[in-house]
């Protein structure tokens, strides 16, 4: 018979052989187990080191193209858009700096900026659907044959395209854009605003994921186009995603018709707008930046 005696020594002696194994595993694995493991800890400073000298490499690039765009800038842009009238649209979310720069280049570029029409959030939001719908079909420039449809979007690009290139009579752009201020769509001074065919289309980070925004965005490109602007929609490297306007731009119909910048935020990013601005002018459409759907890093500089 089994006695609580025999079973103590049984526990006890499993307990034991477990230690010993424990200590008998550790005392050989030990030294190579160690060894690989500092092997393993030396490659990841070397790989830490290496990458930290890429990153101030790279930082040393990027601070030279700026001091190269501040010096030279003016430069390369100078006469490439001589005479020419140039308006800049700006999409919600784009950044006042980015607007300021590439307006700076327009105007090294030799052209006469003739406003900066800056959309607003409530210009985007499908709430205000209904209230375009409502303005546009209510007033609109007699000779402005509206698409055949509700959608606010649509109504709205088709409008603001018509008197921005210069359709219609001269009181017809201050009397719609007037009316987009009225309802909080705008937030640029209608009295500021002159019509142009060469239009920069500036807008930075993605859109709402609903899908919305980006398509309102993208109307009021396509409806420029069918009016007959030369086009550049420049953005940063977030709006070259597939919810931001570099993006929908460059996986739409207009792709081949409409140039895009997806690094405009970058020291060289105004230069290659102004430089992609002139090459569309010549009927030239190129897509430009690091940004998935670039066709180069930069646009030609002799163009």
């Amino acid at each position: 018979m089994i006695s609580f005696r025999y079973h103590i020594v049984s526990i006890v002696a499993v307990f034991l052989a477990l230690a010993l194994g424990v200590v008998v595993g550790t005392t050989v694995l030990n030294g190579p187990v160690t060894n690989d493991l500092r092997k393993q800890v030396s490659g990841l400073n070397t790989d830490k080191s290496n990458l930290s000298g890429q990153v101030n490499d790279l930082q040393s690039q990027v601070n030279g193209a700026g001091q190269f765009a501040a010096a030279f800038g003016g430069q390369v842009v100078q006469n490439k858009l001589k005479d020419k009238k140039v308006l800049i649209i700006a999409l919600p979310g784009a950044s006042a700096a980015s607007q300021a720069a590439i307006a700076a280049e327009i105007k090294a570029g030799g052209a006469q900026l003739t406003g900066q029409f800056v959309l607003s959030n409530d210009y985007v939001d499908p709430s205000s659907s209904s209230d375009i719908n409502t303005l546009v079909t209510g007033s609109h420039p007699m000779a402005l044959t509206l698409p055949s449809t509700s959608d606010g979007r649509q109504l709205g690009a088709a409008v603001l395209s018509y008197v921005l290139v210069g359709g219609g009579e001269p009181t017809d752009l201050t009397t719609v854009l007037s009316g987009f201020s009225s309802l909080h769509l705008t937030t640029s001074d209608p009295t500021t605003i002159s019509p142009a065919k060469t239009i920069v289309v500036i807008g930075d980070g993605p859109t709402p994921a609903d899908g919305y925004a980006g398509q309102a965005d993208l109307d009021l490109i396509t409806a420029l186009q069918a009016q007959g602007a030369k086009i550049v929609v420049a953005g940063d490297g977030a709006a070259a995603t597939a919810n931001g306007i570099v993006g929908l731009v460059r996986a739409s119909g207009v792709r081949a018709t409409v140039s895009t910048v997806d690094d405009a935020t970058s020291a060289f990013g105004p230069i290659s707008t102004v430089l992609a601005l002139a090459e569309v002018v010549n009927s030239r459409v190129g897509h430009y930046g690091t940004a998935k759907g670039a066709d180069a890093p930069f646009p030609n500089l002799t163009s």
